[in-house]
């Protein structure tokens, strides 16, 4: 397979699918599973990392399965009850972003490429 345009574009947009998905998956695992995916987010980040090899994990725990947890500290200081219901409409709303940023990205892409 020779690396032309369209299979980068291809690449691309299957990266950029994999990014939100994930992204949005382990939301809605830390929507049912808590604390249990929480900790091991926190087990999974280095606090101050201190070469970059550790920078690099760290880059690539935030940018696959960071926002789920950002919104679970926002949104956990409400009773448990509020917080769910908080965690689903924002998890509800990071889908149709996704969607939007997909779309836009990938046809921002198509345009200017193909």
């Amino acid at each position: 397979m020779l690396l032309t345009l369209p299979t980068i574009i291809v690449f691309i947009k299957y990266l950029l699918i994999a990014i939100l998905l994930t992204q949005l998956g382990y939301g809605f695992l830390i929507l049912l599973l808590g604390k249990t995916m929480v900790d091991f987010y926190t087990i999974s980040i280095y606090e101050k990392p201190n070469n970059s090899f550790q920078k690099a994990t760290n880059f690539f725990q935030k940018s696959t399965i960071g926002f789920g947890y950002f919104i679970y500290t926002k949104v956990s200081k409400f009773n448990w009850i509020v917080s769910k219901f908080l965690l689903l409409v924002c998890l509800i709303i990071q889908a149709i972003l996704s969607i939007l940023i997909y779309e836009l990205i990938f046809g921002l892409l198509k345009w200017l490429f193909l």
